[in-house]
């Protein structure tokens, strides 16, 4: 019998939860557990989800055979659960910062190594259907040479005690650019950032990564946008991808396809939309589900089966995700939070 656990239950902890009942129920494994050191909240879920429960990570490991387990806690929590979860035997999926600097990220990849267990990190959108749908047609030459991406990663809320934008919001938009170029790493990140109310903690940034791409003789530059100061807009999550021949956006909201403008050779004409947009056309995606259902089931068949092919999210995803948000803060002037990077 396969058995997952989340360890975790808060904002995003519970979204694992409930994604993973839903696969059970499917049928993809047998047991699902729920480890809270906070007993009534993990007790209140395990009801809620037909869950068994646990209320520490030594208890999970004695009391239940865990082929897999999610990790969805504080940053600071992240290396010594994944690394005490994978020397015990068990898979484990932690959630983005994978940990609290490098130096930790890249033993817990040694440790996965050692240990034969598999390390995967929580970059959900790697696993969004459009994300996949905009990366295929990339490679195969339909927007022809990628000129800008523009990214907004935009919501109105309080600001974090613990880190800003940059760590909450831009890991995903660098990894998301890094991604669609065929995981090709910047070779500049630079950047402003404005200071919320609690000193050390931005609330808004604005960065522009710089690519190359040698193979291709392709220069492309990704501006991203984060807020959480949108009073205008509210929340938003979208992304223009600019190429030469032709135009994607993406509302990540959407998981059923996207909007592909045509303007071949950067054409001007009436008929690619003159002085306005150029005419767009809808992309269908059939099945697309939620990047989050994506990433989770691919992680319990994995487990499920044994297979060992590299993940979109693995370990050496997550380090440099980390590697970049380091480069962020440094270049915007907030790297005092470097060694207080929280999750989500």
């Amino acid at each position: 019998m396969t058995s997952i656990a989340v360890i975790g239950t808060g904002y995003w902890g519970i979204n694992h939860v409930r994604t993973l009942a839903a696969l059970r129920d499917e049928g993809i494994f047998e047991e699902l557990i729920v480890c809270d050191q906070d007993k009534k909240r993990a007790s209140e879920v395990g009801k809620e989800f037909d869950c068994r429960t646990a209320f520490d990570v030594d208890l999970l490991i004695s009391k239940f055979d865990v082929s897999g387990v999610t990790i969805a806690t504080n940053t600071a929590s992240h290396f010594e659960l994944s690394t005490k979860l994978m020397q015990n035997g068990s898979h484990v999926l932690v959630e983005k910062p994978m940990a609290t600097n490098a130096i930790e990220a890249k033993k817990m990849i040694e440790i996965s190594k050692d240990t034969g267990m598999q390390l995967f990190v929580g970059h959900v959108f790697r696993h969004h259907p459009a994300v996949r749908k905009a990366a295929e047609m990339i490679s195969m030459n339909i927007l022809g040479p990628i000129e800008f991406i523009e990214s907004d990663r935009l919501s109105c809320r309080e600001p974090r005690s613990d880190n800003g934008v940059i760590s909450s919001l831009g890991i995903h938009d660098m990894d998301i650019c890094s991604d669609l170029l065929g995981d090709l790493e910047p070779f500049s990140i630079s950047g402003f950032a404005k200071e919320s109310k609690i000193p050390g903690i931005e609330d808004k940034a604005l960065l522009t990564l710089q690519f190359s791409d040698k193979n291709s003789q392709t220069d492309t530059s990704a501006i991203i946008n984060l807020s959480w100061k949108s009073r205008i807009r509210g929340k938003v999550r979208d992304l223009r991808i600019i190429g030469r021949d032709a135009s994607i956006f993406i509302d990540y909201l959407d998981h059923g396809g996207l909007w592909l403008h045509r303007h071949p050779n950067d054409s001007f004409g009436p008929q690619y939309g003159g002085f306005d947009a150029a005419p767009r056309e809808r992309v269908e995606i059939p099945l697309g589900e939620p990047a989050l259902t994506a990433e989770l089931r691919d992680f319990v068949i994995r487990v499920v089966k044994g297979k060992n092919s590299p993940p979109r999210n693995s370990g050496n995803v997550g380090l440099k995700g980390m590697v970049r948000v380091e480069e962020a803060l440094r270049a915007t002037g907030f790297e005092a939070q470097l060694d207080n990077v929280s999750v989500r």
